[in-house]
C-alpha cells in the first residue's frame, strides 16, 4: 500500500497561515538549502492531493513558473525553484472540493468523498502520496485510523496570534514518533513524524 505524508509549513504554535490567509513574517524559506530538501522530498511522491484553498494558492503560481515564467512577487527564480516546478507540474492533482469545476484539459481530479478516495489512491500502484490541506480536512483525514502514515512540518520560528491552527480540529488525540528533525540555517525546522495508533 502507498504511504501517504501530510505536509505543511506551520508557526512556532501551529498556524499555517495569517488571519488573511498569507504567510507569515518573517518566512526564511526559498533559498537552496530549503528548496534542494523540498525537492528530494517531492521527488519520492507522484500524487498531489490538496484542499481547495491550497490548491489555488499554490498551484497556478507554479504551473506559471513551470512555464518559464517569473511571477511579480519575486525578483529572480534559482534553479531549485525551477526544479520544483517540474516536479509539481509532473504530479498527478487531486483536490477535494465541493465547488471547484475541472476544466477541459486540466490536470487536477476532483473529489467530494476525501476518505474513501484517499484510501483508493493508497491502494493503487505508485509512489508516496502527498496531502497538503487545511485544518478542516486535515481533522477528516486524521480521524481515520491509518490513512495518514506520516507527517512532514515546516516550522518557522514565529508564533502568530491569529490564524488558522493546523491542529484545532483534531476529533481524536494523535500519537506520533519523531523520525528527524534537521534544522536549517536560516531558521526553519523540518520535523518528520510517523503516525502511531491511537
Amino acid at each position: 500500500m502507498r504511504r501517504t505524508v501530510y505536509f505543511a509549513h506551520t508557526t512556532l504554535d501551529g498556524r499555517i497561515s495569517t488571519a488573511d490567509g498569507g504567510f507569515w513574517e518573517p518566512f526564511p524559506w526559498g533559498e537552496q538549502e530549503e528548496m534542494a530538501y523540498n525537492n528530494e522530498f517531492f521527488r519520492t511522491a507522484d500524487t498531489w492531493v490538496l484542499g481547495r484553498r491550497m490548491y489555488e494558492g499554490i498551484v497556478p503560481w507554479w504551473e506559471s513558473v513551470a512555464a518559464g515564467n517569473t511571477p511579480d512577487d519575486v525578483p529572480e527564480m534559482t534553479a531549485e525553484d525551477r526544479e520544483f516546478a517540474r516536479l509539481q507540474h509532473d504530479m498527478h492533482k487531486v483536490v477535494v472540493s465541493d465547488t471547484l469545476q475541472a476544466t477541459p484539459g486540466d490536470r487536477t481530479d476532483l473529489s467530494r468523498d476525501p476518505v474513501g478516495d484517499l484510501w483508493a489512491l493508497k491502494q493503487a500502484e505508485g509512489s508516496a502520496i502527498l496531502l497538503s490541506c487545511g485544518p478542516a480536512l486535515f481533522a477528516v483525514f486524521m480521524a481515520e485510523p491509518g490513512l495518514v502514515d506520516e507527517l512532514l512540518i515546516v516550522m518557522h520560528p514565529v508564533a502568530l496570534h491569529d490564524g488558522p491552527q493546523l491542529y484545532a480540529g483534531l476529533q481524536r488525540t494523535v500519537p506520533v514518533k519523531l523520525l528527524s528533525a534537521t534544522p536549517l540555517t536560516r531558521g526553519a525546522a523540518i520535523l518528520r513524524y510517523a503516525r502511531g495508533r491511537s
